[in-house]
């Protein structure tokens, strides 16, 4: 007998998606306007504000992905909290009692993360030390009281969730089950102690950062290049095949960790998709070299 039960998502969903929309919008015209961008140093200026957006983008999807995957499972031996790339798998045994949010007078959610509706992550709560947080909507939360610390999930049917939890503890479990934790940094261990994942992530950064350096280089030495069109066009305009070298590794980069950590492929075909990234880099290096030559 299992239960699964997932958060409200629509909201936060729909609040972090228009955040994600927007930050596209300026990263595209920012590296638009600097690679078409006579002046160098401006245009240089304003593609380094638009590479460094990416990495609130980046938090933003990955708080997406988070959302979307968040679920709790619920049976006779334990309770398992997925979210993102974590996962919790707590013992029935260790569960002293559950408790939705309405039972208590103080709100266990204010703040910041009540109007981006969503929060994950620990905090410290006043009367009960660190919590952790894997929930959506502070009006359906429910603290769960852990042997050692505290939990909050947020299911879409609170009272469902916490009659579940009643009816399957006075069943008992049925077989001993150990407590796992599995987190970003213990998956991210798990990459770099495999020798060939950690070589070819670095040769993709090195091809990366190669194609970088010589475009700005290249940019910075001459004002004016042929474009593979044989028009004369601002040497900016080589910036255009750096972005696009810098948003392809980072599409393979990600899309092989995902695939690496959740074992949906092969590891070969991991490797391939990084080996791949470093291929392009280095021929948009040599097409960089050419049309500036």
């Amino acid at each position: 007998m299992e239960r699964n039960f997932s958060p409200p998502k629509g909201r936060s969903l729909a609040i972090y998606s228009l955040i994600g929309l927007l930050l596209i919008a300026a990263i595209l015209f920012l590296l638009i306007t600097g690679s078409t961008t006579v002046e160098g140093g401006l245009a240089i200026g304003l593609v380094v504000i638009g590479i460094l957006l990416l990495v609130p983008l980046g938090l933003i999807i990955y708080r997406i992905f988070t959302i979307i995957t968040t679920v709790y499972t619920l049976n006779r031996d334990f309770l398992e909290v997925k979210w993102g790339l974590r996962r919790d798998l707590i013992p029935m045994r260790e569960i002293d009692w559950v408790h939705q949010s309405s039972d208590f007078e103080t709100p266990l959610l204010v703040g910041l993360s009540t109007i981006l509706g969503s929060y994950y992550g620990e905090i410290d709560i006043k009367g009960l030390g660190k919590t952790l947080f894997v929930a959506t909507s502070p009006d359906q939360m429910i603290l769960i009281k852990l042997s050692q610390a505290y939990l909050v999930i947020s299911p879409s049917e609170p009272q469902d969730f916490t009659q579940a939890y009643k009816q399957l503890a006075q069943l008992g479990s049925l077989q001993l089950v150990q407590p796992q934790s599995e987190n970003l940094r213990m998956l991210w261990q798990r990459v770099i102690d495999d020798k060939r994942a950690k070589r070819f992530l670095t040769g993709g950064a090195i091809s990366l950062g190669l194609l970088i350096i010589i475009s700005v280089l290249f940019v910075t030495l001459h004002p004016q290049v042929v474009w593979v069109s044989l028009e004369v066009v601002p040497s900016t305009h080589l910036l255009l095949l750096a972005m696009l070298g810098l948003l392809f590794t980072l599409f393979d980069t990600l899309l092989g960790l995902f695939l690496y950590l959740q074992e949906r492929a092969g590891r070969d075909v991991v490797y391939l998709i990084w080996l791949w990234s470093i291929l392009v880099n280095l021929v948009l290096t040599a097409a960089v070299i050419f049309i500036s030559i």
